[in-house]
């Protein structure tokens, strides 16, 4: 085999910074679905600038922001500080950038607290440009039935039906209406789990249960998190614990909650007998009934009857002590 054979396919070399690459190498050219073409360059943004300087929209990228968590990105937090291995792509908007590929990475480098490096054009795209570019060139994860169906929602309010919805995007209509469903569910809920990505579509037609239930009784996301909170942090802290193991607790202990407070268990009420009436209101004599427990109340008794009762009871109760 030729020492000297090309290479190909993509390479990188984790031992080389963003600023060290040639110039070729900081230059890129993209060809747009309109068929412009269009040319990336370097950026590398400041530890300190990149939650200012960039954003990301959920139309464009297509990525739940919200599901980001530090739990959700361990993967690329063990290495971003030391390494990014590819470069974020993004659009120059005023002062900022907007991200449309990497969306991850950003998210890490916020958390991790380092630099970004994004490939950065000036040019002005259009939202539909935009949006298919980012598809286009998605290299991280792929997005989940939620993160889908929140960017088809959009699609859904600006008037699409959802076979429009299914022929743009090239989804089956079953698959457009899992995605829209698993959307609906509130985004409270689906907080409650670390890493959202293992949650399947069974989960969010659960959850999406869960949430329909709770707000017809009118009960509060607040409500349910105070009867999880200390289970939940118990759960969420096990790091011995897989997360897909996690999910799993988490949703048992979201439905046993909401049932619970959905369905609250019944309080025995004290059943109330009168054993003799008397003339003066504020004198009576009581028998109080409450599940398995009972008592005697009396009041404006004279001494005398008092102790006649205390000996009747020691009577009763030492002939039922043998």
């Amino acid at each position: 085999m030729s020492k000297n054979r090309r290479t190909i396919g993509r390479q990188f070399n984790s031992q080389t910074n963003a600023d060290e690459n040639s110039a070729a190498e900081t230059t890129q050219y993209f060809t747009l679905n309109s068929g412009r073409r269009v040319k990336f360059t370097l950026e590398v943004i400041p530890a300190s600038e990149v939650e200012k300087k960039t954003f990301v929209r959920q139309e464009t990228n297509g990525r739940d922001q919200s599901a980001l968590t530090k739990e959700s990105l361990k993967d690329i937090l063990r290495t971003i500080k030391f390494n990014q291995f590819f470069a974020c792509i993004g659009v120059r908007n005023g002062e900022q950038i907007e991200i449309l590929d990497g969306s991850r990475r950003r998210a890490s480098a916020i958390h991790a607290g380092t630099g970004l490096n994004v490939m950065v054009t000036s040019d002005q795209l259009s939202t539909e440009e935009a949006r298919l570019l980012a598809k286009d060139i998605q290299t991280a994860k792929e997005h989940n039935i939620r993160e889908i169906g929140l960017r088809l929602m959009i699609l859904k309010n600006s008037g699409l039906n959802q076979k429009d919805i299914a022929l743009s995007e090239g989804l089956s209509q079953a698959k457009v209406t899992r995605a829209l469903q698993a959307a609906s569910v509130s985004q409270e809920i689906i907080s409650l789990f670390p890493v959202q990505s293992e949650l399947s579509f069974t989960d969010y037609k659960l959850l999406m249960e869960i949430d329909s239930n709770l707000s017809e009784k009118g009960i509060s996301f607040l409500s349910l998190n105070d009867e999880i909170s200390n289970s939940l942090h118990q759960i969420i802290s096990d790091d011995e614990r897989p997360e897909d193991v996690k999910k799993a607790d988490i949703l048992k202990l979201i439905q046993r909650a909401s049932l619970s407070l959905i369905n609250p268990p019944s309080k025995d009420k004290s059943v109330i007998t009168q054993l003799l009436n008397f003339s003066d209101k504020d004198k009576f004599a009581r028998k109080r009934v409450k599940g398995r427990n009972f008592s005697y109340e009396f009041s404006r008794l004279s001494k005398e009857v008092q102790h006649e009762l205390d000996q009747a009871i020691n009577e009763v109760l030492a002939r039922h002590s043998m």
